[in-house]
């Protein structure tokens, strides 16, 4: 493969540069994953993209390569679809509510998987609040399966769903900035098609892009902005949810507007701080936030724990 010529495709900045073509983003990806583009092609490749964004042909080529290196695992019998949560950004302003989402889809029998990193220098992580909750991170996909089959919720560390992956988010330190790859965690389905991603996305311009992907992949999901990049409602605010499947989309929350009511939050968003508000939620100590119990309806619609939109908010009293 001639990664000059791509490099002058890629890397001339937003204005100048063009786009692979499906088939060429897929080779290219595939490579990259294994580890055969040479280190200064390497860093040049990443950062002109990281610098002109991917086009929907290039995301749909890298997502293809992905897919094909993901350790894979299987909806567990008679249950709903898996919902599967991606955690790669953290809390850094305010206590991350995704290991709350997580716990109460499991009290409604939804099976659910977290997959994401498990440490941030600069952030407090999911998986760091779970596991003080005596939640396991596991390693691998045996473990997982296990946890998931057993228990109904279960997390993998990146690396234990795909080593190539996680080599690619790793570099994430060294360039330091992320990359396509911190994109295309977030859609990793292990299940092939029998689960339920929730895509969030952090810039309000890439709604639109992701959701064309989406649709183009005929992707079975939901699709928000996120709190903090994580993939759980603002607590304060309910976003606009879409649900897509079948090759097209549907909004199945809209955003809140006008004034809301504030809820009682965690006073900080350090690990010891998040899991007592989080136990105190559970415990029905305090108010879950509307905004996660709306987004925790749009979980049990699209996962066919539910029927409709009306029996989910009847499920979480929201009717």
């Amino acid at each position: 493969m001639n990664y000059t010529q791509i490099i002058k495709e890629v890397g001339r900045g937003v204005k100048g540069a063009t786009d692979l073509d499906e088939e060429t983003a897929y080779e290219l990806y595939g490579n990259i994953l294994d580890h055969k583009v040479p280190p200064l092609e390497l860093g040049a490749i990443l950062v002109a993209f990281r610098i002109k964004g991917e086009s929907e042909a290039e995301m749909l080529g890298f997502h293809r390569a992905l897919a094909k290196r993901i350790n894979r695992m299987q909806r567990p019998a008679g249950k709903p679809y898996p919902v599967v949560l991606p955690a790669y950004n953290g809390a850094r302003k305010m206590a991350n509510l995704l290991p709350l989402l997580a716990l109460l889809l499991q009290r409604h029998g939804v099976p659910v998987l977290i997959h994401g990193v498990t440490r941030d220098p600069k952030r407090v992580t999911a998986a760091e609040t779970l596991s003080a909750m005596g939640v396991t991170i596991c390693n691998n996909v045996a473990e997982a399966q296990a946890d998931l089959d057993q228990n109904g919720l279960a997390f993998i560390t990146a690396r234990g769903l795909s080593e190539p992956m996680d080599d690619q988010l790793e570099l994430r330190w060294r360039l330091g900035v992320r990359g396509s790859t911190h994109t295309l965690a977030k859609l990793v389905d292990p299940f092939a098609g029998e689960s339920v991603r929730v895509v969030s996305v952090t810039h309000p311009p890439y709604m639109v892009r992701m959701a064309s992907f989406m649709q183009a992949a005929n992707t079975r999901g939901l699709l928000m902005r996120g709190a903090e990049g994580e993939p759980y409602a603002n607590p304060k605010r309910c976003p606009r949810i879409e649900f897509f499947h079948d090759g097209t989309g549907e909004e199945v929350m809209p955003q809140d507007e006008g004034d809301v009511e504030i809820p009682q939050l965690a006073d900080d968003f350090d690990v010891e701080t998040t899991v007592r508000w989080t136990q105190q939620a559970l415990a029905g100590e305090i108010p879950i936030p509307k905004p996660i119990i709306k987004q925790l309806a749009c979980c049990l619609y699209a996962s066919g724990a539910v029927p409709d939109m009306a029996a989910a908010l009847a499920a979480v009293k929201l009717a």
